[in-house]
C-alpha cells in the first residue's frame, strides 16, 4: 500500500467531510460544495494558509455594578472595549473587586476562544491552536498570562515545533505553572525539566534500568534543571508583569554533562541564551520527530499505532520534520493528503468541542451578533458545556493533557461513559430544538438557532422524506443509514403517515411560504427530525 501517496481516488463531499472534520471544527455544506470545486491539493493548501492573529477578546459584560443584570466595572476596558492592553493588575481598592474583574476577563477570554474555532470556515489553525494547548498543557487564572501563552500557540500553530518549546519554556504562563520561576541555585525545581522530556519533546520510552529509560536518565532530568535555573517572573502589579527576566545571580554556573542518551553532550555556560543551547541539543535526536509525529497523527487519524504504521507512517513523517528542522507543515500536509488518510476506516468519537461545533457550525448556527454581550454569552454556553463534558479550555485534569490521545486502553472513548452519554445527547439536542441547558446546577437558555429551513432548501427533492433523511445523514455523519434507520425517521417526521403527506406538506409550504401556520408546523417537524438525528450514535463519531 502507497501509504503516504497523494490520495488518488474519487474527490466527493465524503472524502472533503472526513478531511474537514478531522483538520477544523464542523464543517457546513457550503464548505463542503466549495471543497469539492477547488479539489484536495487546493484544499489542503488552503487549510494551512496563515492568518493575521484575531482582534482581541472585549469586555462583554455591561458596565455598572448590578450583578444581577450581569454588569462589572473594569477601570481597564469599558464595555465593547478590548481589556487586553489594561494593567493585569486592576486598579481597584479591593481584592474581591479584583477578583470580580478577573473572572469577568476570564469568562470573556473563554467565549472568545469558542468564537474563533466557531467561526475559524476553512482552517486548520484553531484545531492546531487547540492541539499545542493539549500538548504544553499550561494553567493560570490570571487572564492577561493565559491570553498570552494562547498567543504564542496560536502564532505559531503553523510554525517550528523546535522554536515553540523555546518560546514556552520562558512563558510566564508555563514557568508559573510549571514551577520554572521557583527554580535556583540554591533550591532546584526537577518540575518543568522532568516534563520537557516525557510530555514535550522526546518522550519517556521503555525503563532499562534504575533511572535510566529509552531516552534520558534521570541524571539528565537534575541537569536539565539546572540549565533552566535563574528564569523569574515579575508580580502582576509590576508593569513587565508579562514578560520573563533572567537573574544570573539564581542562575547555576558552570557547564552541564547530558547522559549517554544525549551523547554525553555537554550544555556550556551560557547565561540567558542557556536553555536554548539545551533545547537545540534535546532537538538532535531523531526520537524528538517521531514523538511529535505520534502525537499529531493520534489527534488526527488515529490512537492505533501498530508496527506497520510506525514503519510506514511515523518514520517517514518524522523524517520529513527533521529535513524541514522541525517545521511540521510539510509533514501534516503530507499525511492528511495521503492514501493512508482517505482509503482507511479510523474511527474518532467526537471530543466534547468537536461535538458541540457539529451542532453548531455544521448545522449553520451563526453566533447572534446584535451585541457583544449577545454574542459572547452564547460562546461563553459552548465553553461551559465543553467543560461540563470533560474537556475544559485552559483547565486540563493533569500536565499529561486530556487522557482520550493518551491513556490506554480507552482512549478516545474515555470522551463518553453513563454520565457524559446522556449529557452529550441532551446539549445536542437542545442546541437544535432551543431549551435549557442546565450545566453545573445553572440554566442557560439557548434559542433555536438552527436554520431547519434554510438548511433543507438546500437539498435538492427535498419534498421526498426518502431523500431529505438522507441527504441530512449525509451531511452529519460519517457513514450512510440502514433502510430500517431511515424509516424510523420518517417516523419523527411524519409518525404514521405515508411519504406523500410529507411531499404535500412540504410543497404546499414552498408555494406558500408567507402562510405562518404551515411554516411553524414544518419547520417544527424539520426540527424535531434533526434533533433526533443528532442524538444518534452516528453523530457521535467522526
Amino acid at each position: 500500500m502507497p501509504y503516504l501517496d497523494t490520495f488518488s481516488g474519487d474527490w466527493t463531499p465524503k472524502e472533503v467531510r472526513h478531511l474537514l472534520k478531522r483538520a477544523s471544527f464542523g464543517v457546513t455544506q457550503e464548505e463542503v460544495t466549495r471543497a469539492v470545486s477547488w479539489g484536495l491539493s487546493k484544499t489542503i493548501d488552503i487549510l494551512f494558509e496563515e492568518k493575521p492573529l484575531p482582534e482581541p477578546p472585549l469586555k462583554y459584560q455591561l458596565d455598572g455594578i448590578n450583578t444581577s443584570n450581569d454588569e462589572i466595572n473594569d477601570p481597564g476596558a469599558n464595555y465593547g472595549e478590548t481589556w487586553v492592553n489594561a494593567p493585569a493588575y486592576p486598579d481597584v481598592t479591593t481584592s474581591q473587586e479584583r477578583n470580580k474583574i478577573y473572572r469577568s476577563r476570564n469568562r470573556s477570554m473563554y467565549a472568545w476562544s469558542f468564537l474563533q474555532m466557531q467561526n475559524s470556515e476553512i482552517s486548520i489553525i484553531e484545531k492546531l491552536t487547540l492541539f499545542w494547548h493539549n500538548h504544553f498543557v499550561s494553567e493560570n487564572s490570571n487572564p492577561h498570562r493565559e491570553y498570552y501563552y494562547l498567543n504564542i500557540l496560536r502564532t505559531n500553530s503553523l510554525s517550528n515545533f523546535k522554536e515553540l518549546v523555546k518560546q514556552i519554556t520562558v512563558d510566564t504562563n508555563m514557568l508559573l505553572y510549571l514551577s520554572g520561576s521557583q527554580n535556583t541555585n540554591v533550591a532546584p525545581n526537577e518540575n518543568y525539566s522532568r516534563e520537557l522530556l516525557e510530555l514535550f519533546t522526546i518522550g519517556k520510552g521503555a525503563t532499562i534500568g534504575n533511572g535510566d529509560y529509552t531516552n534520558y536518565t534521570e541524571d539528565d532530568i537534575i541537569e536539565i534543571a539546572k540549565v533552566l535555573t535563574g528564569w523569574k517572573v515579575n508580580s502582576l502589579a509590576n508593569a513587565n508583569a508579562l514578560t520573563s527576566y533572567f537573574s544570573n545571580s539564581k542562575h547555576t554556573t558552570g557547564n552541564k554533562n547530558l547522559s549517554h542518551r544525549f551523547g554525553n553532550a555537554v550544555i556550556l555556560e551560557n547565561g540567558a541564551e542557556e536553555y536554548k543551547d539545551l533545547i537545540d541539543t534535546i532537538f538532535q535526536q531523531e526520537e524528538c520527530s517521531k514523538f511529535i509525529t505520534r502525537k499529531l497523527y493520534k489527534w488526527f487519524v488515529s490512537t492505533e499505532i501498530t508496527a506497520e504504521i510506525e514503519t510506514n507512517i511515523i518514520a517517514p513523517l518524522a523524517e520529513i520534520i527533521r529535513n524541514n528542522d522541525y517545521d511540521i507543515v510539510p509533514a501534516l500536509k503530507k499525511l492528511l493528503a495521503s492514501e493512508h488518510f482517505f482509503e482507511k476506516t479510523f474511527c474518532m468519537v467526537k471530543s466534547p468541542i468537536d461535538l458541540l461545533f457539529s451542532a453548531t457550525k455544521s448545522l449553520q448556527v451563526i453566533a447572534p451578533k446584535s451585541t457583544v454581550y449577545e454574542e459572547y454569552n452564547f460562546a461563553l454556553v459552548l465553553y461551559l458545556a465543553a467543560s461540563s463534558l470533560n474537556q475544559s479550555l485552559l483547565h486540563h485534569p493533569d500536565v499529561a493533557g486530556w487522557k482520550a490521545y493518551y491513556q490506554e486502553p480507552l482512549f478516545y472513548k474515555s470522551w463518553i461513559n453513563s454520565y457524559l452519554l446522556p449529557n452529550r445527547l441532551d446539549y445536542c439536542r437542545i442546541l437544535v430544538t432551543g431549551g435549557n441547558l442546565i450545566i453545573d446546577g445553572k440554566k442557560h437558555t439557548v434559542p433555536p438557532l438552527v436554520p431547519v429551513l434554510q438548511i433543507t432548501a438546500g437539498i435538492t427533492n427535498a419534498q421526498d422524506p426518502n431523500i431529505l433523511i438522507t441527504e441530512l445523514s449525509n451531511q452529519l455523519f460519517n457513514y450512510p443509514i440502514t433502510e430500517n434507520q431511515i424509516d424510523s425517521l420518517k417516523e419523527i417526521l411524519i409518525p404514521g403517515l405515508p411519504d406523500f403527506e410529507w411531499t404535500v406538506e412540504y410543497n404546499k409550504f414552498l408555494s406558500n411560504p408567507e402562510d405562518e401556520a404551515m411554516r411553524i408546523s414544518v419547520e417544527n417537524k424539520l426540527r424535531n427530525l434533526i434533533a433526533v438525528m443528532v442524538q444518534m450514535s452516528e453523530f457521535q463519531i467522526m
